[in-house]
């Protein structure tokens, strides 16, 4: 029970990875708030949590609406009288107008990622931090991708506001570390969630071929490494970005082109 007593907020915390944080968080001890777009996912994660013995409450909430996360976490004080944990996990993924060339991209499609990304999270985590100062503690974590240092062809929108992101996660662990409120980042890899939309020929390579681990991750994995930021484990920790992308980024070229270990030496070890 490493969150016992703790109140946190997760946005896109209806399904998903932000569904297997609030479920993770939930189980080990934590009242939860999922903020989300979708009723009906957020009702079905409800169930689970409340089946596991946890307390969690979902609040329809459109992050790139100012007036809606004030009233997100307006209703959160209300209801505990606290928060100790925000969870900026709301954002546009797995959506066919997220991937387009730069030269046909629509104006729309930039301003809807940028609203949803980075306006989303300055508003959720201004009214967060300003609610952890008077209690001279709190914990923000934001959710990254390898598009942040890594190019994806055709997703520059993407790939902007999530270097955006890791800009601001050093700069607010800056700000707020006078208050004791800690900001860091979770940079997920190829994570096999409910609504995956595979990218570009994906679909005709196996994890193997591309993952050092050899394998999808999962919304649980990323769970575990949200869980640990949000403890009293990771107390020392701000302004770090944790990659939970089975060695996805660290690599120069993927398994299939590099040089790999004989098979009589996997044989022996």
């Amino acid at each position: 029970m490493k969150l016992e007593g703790k109140v946190a907020i997760v946005t896109g915390g209806a399904q998903g990875i932000g569904g297997a944080i609030a479920r993770r968080y939930a189980a080990e001890g934590a009242r939860v708030v999922i903020a989300d777009v979708n009723e009906a996912s957020a009702e079905a994660n409800l169930v689970r949590i409340r089946a596991g013995g946890g307390e969690a409450r979902f609040q329809q909430t459109d992050v790139s609406d100012a007036e809606q996360v004030e009233s997100l976490f307006a209703t959160t004080m209300n209801a505990f009288g606290r928060l100790d944990i925000l969870v900026n996990n709301a954002g546009i993924v797995h959506d066919p107008g997220v991937v387009r060339h730069f030269l046909e991209m629509p104006a729309a499609t930039w301003h809807r990622l940028m609203a949803v990304h980075l306006n989303g999270l300055f508003y959720c985590s201004q009214q967060a931090a300003r609610i952890m100062a008077r209690q001279r503690a709190g914990c923000i974590i934001n959710m990254s991708s390898g598009g942040a240092t890594r190019a994806h062809r055709q997703m520059v929108a993407y790939d902007t506001t999530k270097g955006g992101i890791e800009a601001a996660t050093r700069a607010m662990a800056l700000d707020l570390a006078p208050w004791q409120i800690r900001v860091n980042v979770l940079v997920p890899g190829a994570i096999a969630v409910e609504e995956r939309a595979p990218v570009g020929k994906e679909s005709a390579v196996q994890p193997a071929d591309v993952i050092p681990l050899a394998r999808l991750g999962t919304p649980e994995d990323v769970a575990g490494a949200a869980l640990f930021l949000a403890s009293d484990d990771a107390a020392y920790v701000t302004g770090h970005a944790l990659f939970v992308d089975g060695g996805l980024t660290a690599q120069l070229r993927t398994p299939g082109v590099d040089a790999r270990p004989d098979p009589e030496l996997l044989q022996r070890f």
